[in-house]
């Protein structure tokens, strides 16, 4: 030490010093906050405090083998700004909300009609601990009542509705999963247009009921697509595992169950105003349950009216879309992707295009069985 120079001593010693000298971090102890497991964003009755927030928080416990049942406590809160109303809420509690571990945030039905959607994603992106993988969807009648059910058999520290969005429970293509991040870039985007899940309590407030979504865009009438539509966005969109197709051909009545989708789907630009929309579709899989005895000979038969069937369904479906003006598969990105930007259509005139366009659509049929032992 005595044969450094005098500046690299000075050095050490000012290092030394600021190290002593520096405050604690800006964490708290894990017993000085309470975790935040889901958000509910609802239209209060106050006109002067438009917006009502619901927080589930989970209860602490010492033990969750201890624990049979699962424990929650809530915390609601109207407020000029949802901002005013998280606020508020902190007055509540003497721990600090923490929403880093949130992984759900519920829009009330009523507030996503009244197109809040840019101050809603206002509020969740600029918050540091929401995290853009959290699942959104839209809760019917109301999120408040969503975030506060708890399903029969559910288990402590991890809520049952969670299953439903995280791919390690039920795999039905009438759900829709949409991360934060997807419908901020979605609703931000030109060319592509968000869906939602809808999440609804059955009758006997039992259980949930996810089967239906919620198509969405700035400045527009949400548009709901029901069960069968729901799946179709899913086989067209996100290539679902599972899937069931009725169908009733030339006498046949028969449920032809898909364990292998592929779709491809992409814009053609014939010229700057004509576009062809160009979507080409596989399905395999076998018979799952007929009216009538099937045999393996008549394949060929099942399978061509496999086809027909599903390529009407599919080009209802595109046909929908195009008459609303919605565009949840994207067609505007891709058209985007391909023409140069100072030879692109306005944004007025690619929609007017969008619904002008021609569809192309092919379904490939693969059913391999009947599905019954002969």
């Amino acid at each position: 030490m005595t044969s450094l120079p005098l500046k690299i001593k000075v050095n050490l010693l000012l290092i030394v010093l600021g190290s002593v000298l520096l405050t604690g971090c800006a964490f708290k102890d894990i017993d000085k906050s309470v975790f935040v497991a889901m958000i509910a964003l609802d239209v209060s009755d106050d006109e002067e405090k438009p917006y009502k927030v619901t927080l589930k928080l989970y209860e602490p416990t010492g033990s969750f083998t201890e624990a049979t049942e699962p424990q929650y406590s809530y915390l609601s809160e109207n407020g000029e700004t949802l901002s005013e109303a998280i606020r508020i809420m902190e007055s509540y509690s003497d721990k600090e909300l923490e929403f880093g571990h949130s992984k759900l945030i519920v829009l009330g039905e009523e507030l996503v009609k009244e197109d809040k959607n840019k101050e809603i994603l206002d509020f969740l992106i600029r918050r540091p601990d929401i995290q853009m993988i959290s699942w959104i969807a839209v809760g019917r009648p109301n999120a408040e009542d969503i975030i506060k059910m708890i399903p029969q058999g559910e288990s402590a520290a991890y809520p049952e509705l969670f299953n439903y969005f995280d791919s390690n429970g039920t795999t039905t293509p009438y759900i829709v999963t949409t991360h934060l991040f997807e419908f901020r870039r979605n609703i931000k985007e030109d060319g592509i247009d968000s869906v939602l899940p809808i999440i609804e309590i059955n009758d006997e407030d039992q259980h949930f009921e996810i089967n239906k979504s919620l198509l969405l865009a700035l400045n527009k009438e949400p548009l709901e697509l029901g069960s069968l539509n729901t799946s179709i966005y899913n086989m067209l969109s996100r290539s679902v595992k599972h899937a069931n197709l009725l169908i009733k051909e030339d006498g046949d009545h028969f449920i032809a169950n898909i364990d292998t989708v592929k779709s491809k789907y992409n814009v053609k630009v014939i010229n700057p105003s004509e576009i062809q929309l160009n979507i080409n579709i596989s399905l395999y899989g076998s018979i799952a349950e007929s009216h009538k005895p099937m045999i393996n000979k008549n394949l060929p038969k099942y399978n061509e009216e496999l086809k027909k069937e599903s390529e009407e369904k599919f080009m209802a479906f595109i046909t929908e879309m195009k008459k609303s003006g919605y565009d949840p598969l994207g067609f505007g990105i891709d058209y985007k992707a391909k023409v140069l930007h100072n030879r692109r259509m306005t944004v007025e005139e690619w929609k007017e295009a969008y619904k002008k366009a021609k569809v192309n659509l092919t379904v490939k049929p693969g059913i391999k069985s009947t599905g019954s032992i002969q």
